[in-house]
């Protein structure tokens, strides 16, 4: 353990990076919950709801383009982790700190797990309609980023 604590300067920047990434991870994975397991009857009540819920209606118009949207930039987001998370561990193996690049690495792969992906969806799932409008104009504007390479 105090190999990884003297070791704090090597990992400490990445692991704010990385910390931002799980955050915007968590987002896209919560958003896709909330979104996608919202039922026809809350679909149509958001149809004729404030603009934020009407913007959902018309997201969810075209699932497809929805889902390939908020995966690209999930993937995008993890694959981007995974990079700062690998360079993180290089540089605590070249100052010979192996056992704190593996318990870094092992720690990283649990935290996107869990927090990017797992608690959101939870949460997603059981607030679904209070959720689903707070993401709606964020997510509409990563769909419109992608469109033209769609």
């Amino acid at each position: 353990m105090s190999e990884f604590l003297d070791s704090a300067p090597l990992w400490m920047p990445g692991t704010f990076a990385m910390l931002a990434l799980t955050v915007v991870s968590g987002f896209f994975s919560g958003s896709e919950t909330a979104l996608f397991y919202l039922s026809q009857d809350e679909l149509r009540a958001f149809r004729i709801g404030p603009p934020r819920q009407r913007t959902i209606a018309a997201l969810l118009g075209d699932p497809d383009r929805l889902l390939t949207a908020i995966l690209f930039w999930n993937l995008l987001v993890n694959m981007t982790y995974f990079a700062v998370s690998v360079v993180v561990a290089q540089r605590l193996v070249r100052a010979d700190q192996e056992t704190a690049a593996g318990a870094f690495g092992l720690g990283s792969l649990f935290a996107i797990i869990l927090l990017g992906e797992v608690l959101p969806k939870t949460i997603a799932v059981v607030f679904r309609r209070s959720l689903a409008p707070v993401v709606s104009w964020p997510v509409a504007l990563a769909v419109r980023v992608l469109d033209p390479l769609m």
